[in-house]
């Protein structure tokens, strides 16, 4: 009875809220809830960047620009700039891999690693345990495992590219691995592995399938295989709208609206095993919807000092894709950017601690005052100082633009098919968008912006390593390596001399391959280690001094 009755107090101090709404924030509130319902629903499957929910979510945000009658400023005349974003390696329909006639399934009995050549198909005979000239091999990664089994420096990819290399030079026509023993090896399928193409075909096959297929060490086995690997792209897209004030300078208004998808991208936090639509209402269907109504409220402003490029970007989830496509091919010359204002999960206002994370603070001297301008907000402001976080923003920062940040915190639904458009708080966030446009209309008549650096954070939420070097890395970046977008101040990176644009391709003894690996590396190093790490700038290669 207890809970009953606390229920319907909530939803009479709801219901009495709504009442003193007044008209216009009505209004607002009902756009928010028209925006996210749409964005957040099944039929969208999540949003997942170049997808056909994707493709929905893109023609309903033009659809909504074209009303508030922002100009395009897109591709070809519309909303749409469309960018690739690359999807790894992925096994071919062609792969192959057949035992005495019987034929393995790719993907549950075997895989080619993602560097495996593509080739045609290759006939040979062949024992597990005898290595011949001009014949298939066998490794059984067992014995290496064992052996180093108390040895904290081995590393089992650097072990897997050694034992390739020798078998190529002896004359072997493909490299098989297996695992015989019972220590687990983690080794699968990894689309995102950029290494440079093996000289051989080089397969996995899984323990249970060897048992079955290859059970006899003794045994000469009639072997059919083929490697097939290719590479995937998808495309994307951003939404660009643009109020021309004819003013020397514009304001960047962004908020991204892709998500997750079914978690196809390994990004989620779901960890049951069926398969569910991820629909992200507050990351970020919330800031899309409050990035279309404050591009409503800017179109109809007195605010004309500066332009307003209204942006809503895709590809975020994994990496930043489009703000970073974005900057780099925008045709808009990024100094005549005022300030970039980015908007992410700014729906889950807590009505108790009202509190309101914003990010960029230290971004440029003017923050301090236009911040805290309004002193009837009710938000309880926690400012951030640094430029870089795990948001759009950071992509202009990086090219010397102030940034604003806005963000209502993490909670228990962040990337789990429980966010939801019944858990946003609509008023909470309509208050928002009035509060961003109380602080763009007050800096109306403050001229272009100073930029100022600001002592960069760390990114990521990985707890994977202990060190960091101090780089923000570029997620778009398709080749071997990781390229460096941007370096911290007073980090173990910026004091070894490696400048934005670097590509990182070894650390210590380990090559470095995707950011996967870097990420694994890292893990091998301790705070105070010292470390010789290989970087190709330009055409020449370097090897650089650093210390975590």
């Amino acid at each position: 009875m207890k809970r009953l009755l606390f229920a319907l107090m909530a939803l009479s101090t709801l219901s009495l809220q709504a009442q003193k709404l007044k008209k216009a924030d009505k209004v607002i509130v009902e756009n928010l809830k028209a925006h996210i319902g749409y964005l957040a629903d099944d039929r969208l499957e999540g949003r997942r960047a170049g997808t056909e929910g994707e493709r929905k979510a893109m023609e309903y945000i033009a659809g909504e620009f074209s009303k508030i009658g922002l100009q395009p400023k897109g591709e070809n005349g519309g909303y749409i700039q469309s960018f690739p974003i690359d999807d790894g390696r992925r096994v071919g329909k062609g792969t192959l891999f057949q035992v005495n006639g019987q034929e393995l399934k790719a993907g549950v009995d075997f895989f080619p690693f993602p560097y495996s050549p593509n080739t045609a198909v290759i006939e040979g005979v062949a024992s597990t345990a005898l290595a011949e000239s001009k014949s298939p091999w066998f490794k059984d990664l067992g014995d290496a495992l064992m052996n180093n089994k108390d040895n904290p420096h081995f590393d089992l990819t650097t072990h897997i590219q050694t034992e390739i290399k020798n078998a190529a030079e002896k004359g072997a026509t493909a490299l098989i691995f297996y695992n015989h023993s019972g220590i687990a090896d983690n080794i699968t399928y990894q689309a995102k592995d950029k290494s440079e193409i093996a000289p051989i075909p080089v397969f996995y096959v899984q323990g249970d399938a060897m048992k079955k297929y290859l059970p006899d060490p003794a045994a000469a086995y009639d072997l059919k295989f083929r490697s097939e690997v290719n590479h995937a792209e998808r495309t994307a897209h951003n939404v660009v709208g643009f109020v021309n004030n004819n003013a020397a300078t514009t304001v960047v208004l962004g908020a991204h609206f892709d998500h997750l998808g079914y978690g196809e991208d390994g990004n989620s936090r779901y960890t049951g095993t069926d398969r569910q639509i991820h629909n992200g209402a507050d990351d970020n269907a919330s800031g899309t919807a409050a990035l279309i109504e404050l591009a409503r409220l800017e179109s109809k402003s007195k605010n004309k000092n500066n332009n307003y490029l209204i942006l809503s970007f895709s590809g975020e989830e994994l990496g930043l894709f489009g703000s970073k496509y974005y900057v780099d091919h925008s045709g808009f010359d990024a100094a005549t950017f005022n300030y970039m204002v980015n908007m992410d999960m700014v729906g889950r206002l807590n009505d108790s601690a009202r509190s309101l994370t914003v990010g960029g603070f230290g971004t440029s001297p003017a923050w301090s005052a236009l911040v805290y301008a309004d002193k009837k907000s009710g938000f309880n402001i926690r400012v951030d100082s640094s430029g870089v976080g795990p948001s759009d923003h950071t992509s202009f920062y990086l090219k010397g633009v102030p940034v604003l940040f806005f963000f209502t915190g993490l909670h228990q639904d962040y990337h789990k098919p429980s966010d939801d458009a019944d858990k946003i708080n609509y008023v909470g966030e309509m208050q928002i968008v009035k509060y961003i446009h109380g602080i763009v209309s007050d800096a109306n008549d403050e001229g272009k912006l100073v930029f100022t650096k600001t002592r960069e954070a760390q990114t990521t939420t990985s707890a994977r390593f202990s060190v960091s070097m101090g780089i923000m890395p570029d997620y778009t970046f398709s080749g071997a390596g990781v390229r460096v977008d941007g370096v911290s101040e007073n980090r173990p990176a910026i004091k070894a001399g490696i400048k934005a644009g670097d590509i990182v391709l070894q650390l210590g003894d380990y090559k470095v391959n995707s950011m996967e690996s870097y990420m694994q590396t890292l893990g091998k190093f301790k705070k105070g280690d010292s470390t010789k790490v290989k970087v190709k700038r330009g055409n020449e290669e370097l090897i650089l001094d650093v210390t975590f």
